[in-house]
């Protein structure tokens, strides 16, 4: 079971609501808290300007220097808010300030936890644009740990939802949803989703076998399958059922999986309204 759990804080409101999930799973598992927040060097660097001969950088003297302590400074104060809310919660927080380019960072840094909670989107969202490029995105195509994408909204976690498809990386996703339905005392809903009609039957067996094996860990769970696109399937499931939590596996490094972390987990994270624990 997760006994540390680590979140990214960038000032953000979705930033803020990882910290509540982050607080909330540590609370309800008594884990370990660790955040983490990140100076993106990238915004330190010389500013490009158009020349005659070309593209040059440039940057006023000592503005870099000036330009570090002054982010360096609100990512202290961002730390000092949550371990003063740690404090109020009575859940001791330790806190990190880090510097460099964020999905860099906490791809480093990630060894030294089981599970990274970070927001769907950052601190630019109200810019618009999708989440593909963002530290989140970049950060989960190649984590080697669990990670926790959450939505706009906190709501606490009284019901998950596991996809299955029979592969080994949605029994590893099986048996950490199993462990943390039974830790946060919460019922498991297991979805096998055929894509054609035809298939029904086989997903149907799928469904009964991982049904079976959660039961034997005195997991409550019930087991459902669905006819359609994976990924829609999934979030109409999630809503129906009522569930507040969504757990997948994810599959093996191919150059589709690295572009897109693979086409329903992308849909899904992007999509759902409630948080997807993404499991390797």
């Amino acid at each position: 079971m997760i006994k540390n759990i680590l979140f990214g804080s960038d000032g953000s409101p979705y930033g803020a609501v990882a910290g509540e999930y982050a607080f909330d799973l540590a609370d309800r598992l008594d884990a370990r808290l660790e955040a983490v927040h990140v100076v993106d060097s990238r915004r330190l660097e010389p500013m490009p300007m158009p020349h005659a001969a070309g593209c040059l950088t440039w940057m006023p003297p000592g503005i870099g220097d000036h330009l570090r302590t002054v982010l360096a400074e609100r990512g202290k104060a961002i730390l000092a808010d949550i371990a003063a809310e740690g404090e109020r919660r009575g859940i001791p927080v330790q806190t990190s300030l880090e510097f460099g380019v964020p999905p860099l960072v906490f791809e480093q840094i990630q060894a030294r936890t089981e599970l990274v909670v970070l927001g769907r989107r950052g601190e630019h969202a109200a810019s618009g644009g999708d989440y593909s490029g963002s530290t989140m995105d970049r950060f989960i195509r190649r984590a080697s740990r669990c990670c926790l994408v959450t939505p706009g909204k906190f709501a606490p976690v009284g019901k998950i939802l596991v996809a299955v498809d029979g592969s080994v990386c949605a029994s590893r996703a099986l048996q950490d949803a199993a462990e943390l339905a039974n830790a946060l005392r919460a019922p498991l809903v297991i979805l096998t989703v055929s894509e054609r009609e035809s298939d029904l039957p086989d997903a149907a067996t799928t469904a009964e076998n991982a049904h079976s094996l959660v039961r034997a860990h005195d997991c409550a769970a019930a087991a459902m399958t669905a006819v359609g696109a994976p990924a829609l399937r999934i979030l109409e499931t999630a809503a129906s059922a009522g569930c507040d939590l969504v757990v997948l596996g994810m599959h093996g490094h191919g150059w589709i999986y690295d572009r897109l972390i693979g086409s329903v987990a992308a849909h899904v994270v992007s999509h759902a309204e409630i948080p997807v624990l993404l499991v390797r």
